[in-house]
């Protein structure tokens, strides 16, 4: 009895040594995640595969502190102490703040609605293998009725073929009389991909800004007159991973031991396209950024930024903006409903003359990306 005890001790030692060595490689990586916000994926890309992964690290840090609490062993406050630091990020993907005014309390009370949603292409190339799914958008569109929305991967046509006219089919369904539509791409010169703003108040002046010569990513700015007021109204699509099929099967089939994968080579692919849109996506933040500083007017934000609340992306936006989400939402912020794990990447910002309540994630599977809106009015 005697002399098995000092061996179980020796046991018991080595394991919480080994515990302790996981636990600080966990530390380092969430202190990784914390500093990917301040660090341009051009100086450093990998720290932003850190910020990515802020959830998982988070989660691991806090079992931490769950076992060294249980062991009672003050090694818990390392973790704990790591997770305080950066606790404002936990809000960034959860929110608790209590129910706004219903939104016809608010609008009666001078509030605007407002809206933002990647709607990938109005379902073109049928993609939820289901025809009604075009027409629900505009259904959905018709009952929530926002008096501004912006549209991300937007698709329209010049064709004589109504299912495929989405331009004037928001026209009619949102009763909006004024849009602000930029192309990036065209073919056969009647179809058209793009970014649009539809507004059922007067859109008095339109600029764009092309991130790349031809096709790609963009912004643009619409003043919008609300009332004696001006705001301009930013929507923007900031770069995407850009994942084909190849990879979206094998994220998939990553824990399916039945199908056989280089996993070598399709995790290096994948390291290639994220490095490739966290630079890009640096260097689009920041021309955004300076566009929002130079306005005359209050800026309203809207858009897919394709960038986590870890981000350098949000970071830099979340510096001088207020993120309506963080204001008045509640529950877990994810937007994002594909393949992919699940992100909170679509945003709706501005600064301090304009006022938000209300804010929602729509949880509707219409689209890979949720619509989130909100209730706005301008501070006089």
């Amino acid at each position: 009895m005697t002399s098995s005890s000092p061996a179980k001790s020796a046991k018991t030692n080595l394991f919480t040594r080994i515990v302790w060595v996981l636990n600080i490689f966990a530390l380092i990586g969430l202190a990784f995640s914390y500093l990917a916000a301040y660090v341009s994926p051009r100086t450093i890309w990998w720290l932003a595969l850190f910020g990515l992964g802020y959830e998982f690290m988070l989660v691991i840090n806090l079992i931490f502190v769950a076992y060294w609490a249980l062991t009672r062993n003050r090694k818990l406050w390392f973790s704990l102490i790591f997770v305080l630091i950066g606790i404002g990020k936990i809000f960034g993907i959860i929110q608790f703040n209590p129910e706004s005014a219903d939104e016809k309390t608010l609008a009666e009370q001078g509030h605007v609605k407002v809206m933002s949603w990647n709607v990938r292409l109005f379902d073109l190339y049928n993609w939820f293998h289901n025809n009604e799914t075009r027409h629900n958008i505009f259904n959905f569109l018709k009952e929530e009725s926002p008096g501004i929305i912006c549209f991300q991967e937007f698709y329209s046509t010049d064709r004589k073929k109504p299912d495929y006219r989405n331009a004037d089919t928001v026209h009619h369904y949102l009763n909006s009389k004024y849009s602000h539509i930029e192309y990036t791409v065209t073919l056969r010169k009647t179809d058209h991909w793009g970014i649009a703003t539809f507004s059922k108040y007067p859109i008095v002046k339109k600029q764009a800004v092309h991130f790349a010569k031809k096709g790609g990513n963009i912004f643009i700015m619409s003043d919008i007159k609300i009332g004696k007021d001006t705001i301009r109204v930013f929507n923007t699509h900031l770069e995407s991973i850009h994942f084909g099929w190849n990879s979206y099967k094998f994220i998939e089939n990553l824990n399916n031991d039945d199908i056989q994968q280089d996993e070598f080579s399709g995790g290096i692919t994948i390291l290639r396209q994220l490095k490739k849109a966290f630079v890009k996506r640096a260097t689009q933040v920041e021309i955004l950024h300076d566009s929002i500083d130079a306005s005359p007017y209050p800026v309203l934000i809207c858009g897919d930024f394709n960038d986590t609340p870890s981000s350098y992306t949000y970071e830099i936006l979340s510096d001088d903006l207020e993120d309506a989400y963080k204001l008045s939402g509640h529950g877990l912020g994810k937007t994002y409903s594909g393949p992919f794990p699940s992100f909170r990447i679509d945003y709706i910002f501005h600064d301090s003359k304009i006022k938000s309540k209300g804010f929602r994630t729509i949880h509707e599977n219409l689209s890979d990306h949720y619509p989130v809106s909100c209730m706005i009015k301008i501070d006089n």
